[in-house]
């Protein structure tokens, strides 16, 4: 008896080696969470000023004297410590040897053909009286 189990054991473990194992689902690129995501406790009132709504709407606002910039149709903002280059000012505004005030965003990757001053994407100009 002893004999015949040992034969139907290696019976049955050289029909299983020859078998290919079952097929694995693709890998995925990204991984899949599958936990339930927590929702964070709301944060208590602040004590700090809000910023006014133009504030943030607009971004900042600087003043200075606008020039021609080096290359044509280039406007540029002098501050007195800093050139902004003028993208979207209203030109009937924002002429050389003018003095504004204009508020937007300053964005210093953005493209340009201008070789000069810092980007500044303007939302509003205004001459300044004086």
């Amino acid at each position: 008896m002893r004999g015949s189990a040992a034969v139907l054991l290696c019976f049955m473990l050289t029909s299983c080696a020859g078998q290919q194992p079952p097929p694995q689902a693709p890998a995925s690129s990204t991984p899949t969470d599958t936990s339930t995501p927590s929702i964070p406790a709301p944060l208590p009132p602040s004590s700090a000023p809000l910023t006014t709504p133009s504030r943030a709407l607009d971004g900042i606002t600087v003043r200075g004297t606008v020039t021609a910039g080096v290359e044509a149709g280039c406007l540029i903002l002098d501050t007195g410590t800093a050139q902004y280059l003028l993208l979207g000012a209203d030109p009937a505004i924002a002429v050389a040897g003018a003095e504004v005030e204009v508020s937007g965003k300053a964005e210093p990757g953005a493209m340009t053909t201008c070789q000069q001053g810092t980007p500044f994407q303007v939302t509003k100009t205004q001459r300044v009286s004086g």
